[in-house]
């Protein structure tokens, strides 16, 4: 019986063949689930590399299909890019941006927070479930028989004679001016608790003096002032007057403990385009310690941090 002599060479071949066979199924496979990620969905939708990276960091899955199932668009990532971005707002965001000189970041801040909205024919209902976190200004308004349940005086030690709060924040005031006052800083609740008739009363004595016009741009219309929710007031500094209070050390003080106790400031300087009113130095709002913490440190004003935190996609 004749033995057959064992053919290197044939194995050799066989098994290079056998190699590259799996070689090729492999790189099938990854090609065909790398056609199937977002990056190469991305790509043939037309954003460059670095583009993707931004979209895939910064959108929900979700909201990667729906970018994938529409054309290129170049506006995307810029506003993508930006803090508070909504992806339900783009369009907004876009026709804004086209319309006005402006930056990215602007745009996003007046679209979130409907600053581009007139207010007087398209007023809206204040979420009063919200609580602490309700939002109420120019846009958004409570009812006529909207009613507080907990005002109570302030205590004269700590306000003007008359001045009324809600009674679940009238500890953080007390213990915001007792902090004060051991750094040898005393304030004064200035200005508190209004009844929808006193807003009303206030409104229109200012309207008949001045003019609607310029009456929007310093109070409130009734139902649109955050006096009647019982968590706003004025807290001033108690027997000092100074040419610019901004530098005094009792408004750095201020400015920088009041959030501890869960106040912001409730119109600042460099939002007016926002709010829609002048700034008020000394107007604070509870919004609860986790709220005011983030809005101290994200610099922003209430009305983006409530359209992002509260109302929005975040």
């Amino acid at each position: 019986m004749t033995v057959k002599k064992f053919n290197y060479v044939r194995f050799v071949i066989c098994i290079v063949v056998l190699v590259g066979v799996i070689v090729g199924v492999v790189k099938l496979v990854g090609h065909i689930n790398y056609t199937k990620t977002y990056e190469y969905k991305l790509l043939k939708a037309g954003y460059n590399e670095e583009e993707v990276k931004v979209i895939d960091s910064k959108l929900k899955n979700e909201v990667k299909d729906k970018v994938i199932s529409e054309k290129y668009n170049e506006y995307l990532v810029p506003f993508i890019k930006e803090p508070y971005f909504i992806y339900s707002h783009l369009d907004e965001y876009i026709r804004y941006f086209k319309d006005h000189d402006t930056d990215y970041r602007n745009t996003v801040a007046i679209i979130n927070t409907e600053a581009n909205v007139d207010w007087i024919d398209n007023e809206k209902e204040t979420d009063t479930s919200k609580n602490e976190l309700m939002l109420v200004n120019r846009l958004y308004g409570l009812s006529e028989d909207y009613k507080v349940e907990d005002i109570v005086d302030v205590p004269t030690k700590y306000a003007y004679s008359g001045k009324k709060i809600s009674q679940s924040i009238l500890d953080n005031i007390i213990d915001l001016c007792e902090s004060a006052k051991t750094e040898g800083y005393t304030f004064v609740v200035s200005d508190g608790f209004r009844s929808y008739k006193d807003q009303n009363d206030l409104y229109n004595s200012y309207a008949n003096n001045y003019g609607k016009m310029e009456a929007d741009k310093i109070v409130a219309r009734p139902g649109h002032s955050e006096y009647e929710t019982g968590l706003s007031f004025n807290l001033e500094i108690y027997g000092k007057n100074y040419d610019n209070y901004e530098v005094s050390p009792e408004y750095i003080w201020l400015k920088d403990n009041a959030y501890k106790f869960g106040f912001i400031f409730r119109f600042p300087k460099d939002k007016e385009d926002i709010t829609l009113f002048e700034p008020d130095l000394f107007r604070l709002r509870y919004v609860g310690i986790e709220a005011s913490t983030i809005i101290n440190r994200e610099d922003i004003c209430f009305e983006e941090y409530y359209a992002y935190y509260v109302r929005g996609e975040k």
